[in-house]
């Protein structure tokens, strides 16, 4: 796993990933606003969790306290968006809150449909674990 515990230029930005082979999951988790640089190697450390599941991985990414990222730090999302993809992904499922900026999930959505795939969306861990039947 991975985690940013303070941005450089923001409190409170940070990001984990984890992978569960067992279940093939990818566990991502964003939270507060990730500057562009942080975003890229984030992105790139997704991929890299990625490689070690097998085809059809499924993914549960908590963007429920994330802040819409700048243009230039949407980029990477959308490149590892693709990647992921072409990896084999299966079901995605977007951990929301009431506080979730539509802005945010709104954009995970349409970059995703711009990769080839769709997701779902819970308002928990464990409901985004229950609809993988996890």
């Amino acid at each position: 796993m991975t985690q940013i515990t303070e941005s450089g230029e923001h409190d409170g930005a940070r990001y984990e990933i984890e992978t569960d082979s067992e279940d093939n999951v990818l566990y991502l988790r964003f939270s507060g606003s990730l500057t562009a640089d942080e975003m890229q190697v984030a992105a790139e450390e997704t991929v890299a969790a990625a490689e070690r599941l097998d085809d059809g991985f499924g993914i549960i990414n908590d963007i429920s306290t994330f802040t819409p990222p700048s243009p230039d730090a949407a980029e990477p999302i959308k490149e590892a968006q693709v990647e992921l993809k072409r990896m084999g992904v299966g079901d995605v499922v977007r951990v929301v809150a009431d506080e979730t900026s539509a802005v945010t999930e709104n954009a995970f959505q349409r970059r995703s449909r711009q990769a080839g795939y769709t997701g779902k969306t819970a308002s928990s861990r464990a409901e985004a674990e229950r609809k993988l039947d996890v």
